[in-house]
């Protein structure tokens, strides 16, 4: 394992300390640097303590993850020492001269300071955020890899990150069974009131925990007559563990309370974000398609439902559903809703489950599904690239910002935007022609709609999604690419392909000052 280029953070936070005692407000940024380096400097020895007991193929994916920080660091150090070389001073007098000049010749200096450090901290925080944590909890699916050992040889108490991954280890190895703690997963069918109101254009309802008396959000999963009850119920179980062992806004699923049940449905219920407004579907943002809406807070969406995909997917689950309507988009303080969290599983299985080739023939909804997966019966078992293909629909209407889908008065169901989708592509009569019609729609819109407004990298992301299942598709290739020895669909190869483009090209182009 290389990581000789990271000792260079340890180097930079040292320099950057040697101007703590300036009094240019440096203190709470070497803090927030500091903070930040600790924990790339845990990740990378609990890293080193497993190396060996990664696959070839995790190895070389961690290491051009380490290359890029490590040429980061390697920047940020020749930043500042040519901050402090255009000062006119070394490093060791830089303090000196800023206590001895007068105040006016101190302030360029401090200001360029500051910026170079500003610059390292936003640098870092785009590695960890769009690299490095979507990545990290791939390694639950290595086998035989232990968790607790190579976590302890770190010799840290920061371990959260590690405790999350032994967590979701233990998940997964009991998925096959429930046991006693079932008890804290299914709540009294009473234990929330329903309230009248909803989130509009979502299936999600509003009601509040007779409990806590907080208002809670209830997103209901059918069990399909014919079914297997009680292996329904033993999935659901899982996923409400799943949802409740994980950090909400890393992984961008709401934290879940619990479950109601009965014979024909479970109600999942989560408690909102914390410090947040109300929620928005992305449908009805994208209805209201309003042209004031930041386009960075679009980019965030985009990045945030791209790992969602990839943290479900690790977590050995597929959603089946990906759709706007089942995303949820919520505010800080009033802010625009820029933070989505995906619901709506209510067709979701475990990627070892058989698929059983249930679905409807809702065009509204075979719109984001992949035509080998539309109508009653599907032809084709669903399998981790139709989330994939679902995601690329979704992304390319987050790009046009306008949704494919419109209400209009006394209709029950919506009616397809004109400009975008054609009637008459969805009056053909033949169902696989009309899928695969509308399917090379979405492509042509995607290449010729979204270059101009949000660049060639997003367009080619999307394009790859909705092409995921193609022959000649060479970012993803054969469904044989996405599996391991043990045959378990895994997010290495979408993390490669997909995670480059959405979470760090896109985030470096229109982020970085």
């Amino acid at each position: 394992m290389e990581t000789a280029g990271v000792a260079y953070g340890g180097r930079l936070c040292e320099k950057y300390r040697s101007f703590q005692d300036a009094e240019i407000g440096f203190t709470e940024r070497l803090l927030i640097l500091e903070n930040r380096w600790l924990k790339v400097e845990v990740q990378v020895e609990f890293l080193r303590n497993v190396w060996s007991d990664l696959p070839g193929r995790f190895q070389t994916h961690f290491h051009s993850i380490l290359s890029v920080i490590n040429s980061k660091l390697v920047a940020a150090n020749d930043l500042l020492e040519q901050v402090i070389e255009k000062s006119g001073q070394q490093t060791e007098h830089a303090l000196a001269f800023l206590g001895s000049r007068g105040k006016v010749r101190r302030i360029p200096f401090a200001l360029t300071l500051k910026d170079a450090i500003d610059t390292t901290i936003r640098e870092l925080d785009q590695w960890q955020c769009n690299m490095l944590d979507p990545n990290w909890y791939q390694l639950v699916l290595v086998p035989g890899l232990d968790v607790q050992k190579a976590a302890s040889k770190a010799c840290t108490d920061e371990r959260d990150s590690d405790q999350t991954l032994d967590g979701l280890r233990c998940l997964l190895s009991s998925k096959d069974h429930i046991d006693d703690s079932t008890v804290d997963v299914f709540l009294p069918y009473d234990a929330v009131d329903v309230m009248a109101s909803g989130v509009e254009f979502s299936k999600a309802r509003l009601g509040k925990d007779k409990k806590s008396k907080d208002v809670v959000l209830l997103d209901r999963v059918q069990i399909p007559l014919g079914t297997d009850y009680e292996q329904s119920v033993t999935d659901v179980f899982h996923l409400v563990k799943f949802f409740s062992s994980i950090d909400p806004e890393l992984f961008g699923f709401l934290p879940c309370r619990g479950a109601l049940k009965d014979e024909e449905h479970c109600d999942l219920v989560f408690s909102f974000p914390k410090n947040c407004d109300d929620p928005t579907s992305l449908r009805a943002l994208l209805v209201q398609a309003s042209s004031t809406y930041p386009l960075n807070a679009r980019l965030n969406i985009a990045q945030m439902l791209a790992r969602s995909v990839m943290f479900l997917h690790d977590c050995q689950f597929v959603h089946k559903s990906l759709r706007p309507d089942n995303i949820l988009c919520f505010a800080t303080q009033g802010e625009c809703p820029d933070k989505p969290y995906m619901i709506g599983l209510d067709r979701f299985r475990l990627i070892d489950a058989r698929s059983k080739r249930l679905s409807d023939d809702l065009w509204y909804k075979d719109l984001y599904r992949h035509p080998t997966r539309q109508g009653i019966r599907p032809e084709k078992d669903y399998s981790m690239q139709h989330d994939i293909y679902s995601l690329g629909v979704c992304l390319l209407e987050i790009g046009l910002w306008q949704s494919f889908l419109l209400w209009e008065d006394n209709l029950e169901s919506p009616a397809p935007r004109e400009e975008y989708l054609s009637k008459e592509d969805l009056a053909i009569k033949n169902p696989r022609r009309r899928a695969f019609q509308v399917k090379k729609r979405l492509i042509k819109l995607a290449e010729e709609r979204l270059p101009g407004s949000m660049g060639q990298i997003y367009t080619s992301t999307v394009v790859s999604c909705l092409t995921c299942l193609d022959a000649g598709n060479n970012r993803f290739g054969d469904q044989e690419d996405f599996e391991d020895d043990s045959g378990i669909l895994i997010g290495v190869r979408y993390v490669e392909k997909v995670g480059p483009a959405i979470w760090f090209h896109i985030h470096a182009n229109f982020y970085r000052s």
